[in-house]
């Protein structure tokens, strides 16, 4: 026959379980004085007061007012940050017993983990905001933007529509005979394209497609928008259509520097050599880990430039760099 010894828990193991909690915890009795408190809420106490916890009250002004060793992270929900940088977060509540006497229960958590990552999902959300601030200031330049790309087709249809028509001109003054009706049709032709061209240019003035000061900080401003200072170093071009060209790469370039590169700085330096106007654009981002590949907006300013009678060359060591040479006459619609 079996016999199993029944052994009363005593207020010593009691105090031995509450001593081997993680946690911080103690009791105070309906007068406030502490009846019970674990090893571990003697250790924080001493770091908030410097002493022995005695009084409830003693923990509550303790929490209120820390010692400058103690930095509260959020004071409304009673976290702080101790000298070995551990975060613990204190909580109050009433309770009863089964007798129905009132007590005061003070517990403390470490929650360093869970601020940590709260920590890190702020600044995280500190960057998106950011990028998103920056986007909607680049949307806004949208219809801008789209406003200068269609004026640029627009030139472009009217660069092939009077190659066109000089080339019909040429073949009609060289006939032995008039012509009248062919001669009016070409006219006419002549007349839509001056018409058009004018409205191009126009368009143009209006949209700050010249390189005036006023036009080249309106494009810093844009840029800066994204969050990249622009500086421009020499003498900025006359001609319009060069002008356009210059801040469509700019442009470009600026996108590169904050989707790929992640810089804040973007440097254009301007010079003339031999009827060229040369640009070389860099930026103050990470270097290139590979070959810098065209992509999409490369490709289609390589397009644009030589298209015009210059050259593009993109450079990946030992820095980013885009080279551009346009010519200051002759083909540059």
């Amino acid at each position: 026959m079996s016999v199993f010894h029944k052994e009363k828990i005593g207020r010593a193991s009691i105090k031995e379980g509450l001593d081997n909690l993680p946690s911080g915890i103690c009791f105070a009795d309906q007068n406030g004085t502490i009846i019970l408190c674990n090893r571990q809420m003697h250790r924080l106490c001493h770091a908030l007061m410097g002493m022995d916890l005695q009084h409830i009250s003693e923990l509550r002004g303790a929490l209120k007012n820390p010692c400058k060793e103690i930095i509260p992270i959020d004071a409304e929900a009673l976290i702080y940050r101790f000298p070995n940088g551990a975060a613990w977060q204190f909580s109050e509540t009433a309770i009863t017993d089964a007798e129905g006497a009132a007590y005061t229960q003070m517990q403390a958590a470490e929650v360093t983990a869970l601020y940590e990552k709260e920590a890190e999902l702020q600044e995280k959300n500190r960057a998106l905001n950011e990028a998103n601030a920056r986007a909607k200031k680049l949307y806004t330049e949208l219809d801008k933007i789209v406003r200068e790309e269609e004026n640029f087709a627009v030139k472009t249809h009217v660069h092939d529509e009077v190659g066109l028509l000089l080339s019909l001109s040429r073949k009609l003054f060289k006939q032995q005979e008039d012509d009248l009706a062919a001669m009016r049709e070409l006219g006419k032709a002549w007349s839509r394209v001056s018409e058009t061209l004018g409205i191009a240019e126009q368009e143009a003035g209006e949209s700050g497609a010249g390189l005036s000061d006023a036009a080249l900080g309106e494009l810093a401003s844009v840029i800066a928008g994204i969050g990249v200072k622009l500086t421009v170093r020499g003498e900025l071009p006359q001609s319009g259509n060069l002008a356009y060209l210059l801040t469509v790469a700019i442009r470009e370039c600026a996108t590169n520097t904050v989707r790929h590169a992640e810089g804040s700085e973007m440097t254009v330096d301007i010079s003339d050599a031999d009827g060229y106007v040369c640009a070389s654009i860099t930026n103050n981002g990470k270097l290139p880990e590979q070959e810098v590949t065209e992509g999409g907006g490369l490709g289609a300013l390589r397009r644009r430039i030589e298209s015009a009678g210059g050259t593009m060359a993109v450079e990946s060591a030992p820095v980013f760099r885009l080279n551009i040479t346009l010519p200051e006459r002759g083909n540059t619609v």
